[in-house]
């Protein structure tokens, strides 16, 4: 099948299906905690707030299938979750841009489809990528568990901000923001809703967003708790505009040796 710039094959929605407990009445329990780690962790991988949906449901065995909204390409997280959990279970390691909260999430997700204290008839939960041309699959099984595990991140914690563009805002599902830097990172931004007015204002401008900082091993910052917001204005002045105010002030040296001769002193 063809797959369109949308991600839809010849008029199919992809999706990703979660199955519980299969081939047997399912736990209520298991399956709600479950659906709620999926989306938790679509949304700690996804670059904006994804208005994820239910395409289906069937009982007997718990199968809950979730989509992205119709007309957008965010189904490329599913496959992402799929894919890589399925790359940890044969021994590879997740992907680089993986947040330390991602991976947290991940290992959250399978560890809470695992068998519990006197259980007997336990199946592992399983991920099945639907509706493209290939047939991908993942069992949440005890090794995946292991696995994730061990790679749980190291993080430290400061004081700090960050800059970049504010491009995604949700509070329907927890207060969140999402901050694009200058190298196309996505930084996370959680924030107390007395903070919801000045974020919907700055949304999609240039900002600062000061607060609690969380870095990864190398000191890049993924998360802030923020504290404060503060949209960034662009100088209508360039140092040539100014200067030329005064046309005397370089005593006819170019601007480009007068500013290498004296930057530092002003």
């Amino acid at each position: 099948m063809r797959k369109t710039g949308n991600g839809v094959h010849d008029g199919v929605m992809e999706a990703v299906e979660l199955i519980v407990d299969e081939n047997r009445p399912a736990s209520a329990g298991r399956f709600f905690q479950l659906g709620f780690d999926l989306l938790a962790l679509l949304d700690e991988l996804s670059d904006v707030p994804v208005a994820w949906r239910i395409d289906d449901l069937r009982t007997g065995s718990a199968v809950a299938r979730v989509a992205s909204p119709p007309g957008t390409d965010d189904g490329r997280w599913l496959h992402v979750v799929v894919d890589s959990l399925a790359a940890v279970q044969r021994g590879a390691a997740l992907p680089e841009h993986w947040s330390p909260d991602a991976v947290r999430g991940a290992h959250r997700f399978v560890e809470h489809g695992q068998r519990v204290e006197g259980e007997d008839a336990w199946v592992p939960p399983r991920l099945v990528l639907v509706g493209g041309t290939e047939h991908k699959s993942v069992d949440l099984d005890e090794d995946l568990s292991q696995r994730l595990a061990d790679v749980q991140p190291f993080e430290r914690r400061m004081p700090g901000s960050v800059r970049g563009e504010l491009v995604g805002l949700n509070v329907s599902r927890g207060n969140r923001a999402s901050v694009r830097v200058a190298n196309r990172r996505i930084v996370r931004v959680g924030f107390e809703t007395g903070l919801r007015d000045s974020l919907k204002d700055a949304l999609y401008k240039d900002v600062e967003i000061s607060g609690l900082v969380r870095q990864d091993g190398d000191g890049r910052v993924f998360h802030v708790k923020a504290e404060g917001v503060q949209v960034l204005v662009t100088p209508d002045a360039r140092w040539t505009d100014i200067i030329g105010m005064n046309p005397e002030y370089l005593r006819g040296v170019p601007v480009d040796e007068w500013l290498e001769a004296n930057r530092g002193e002003a």
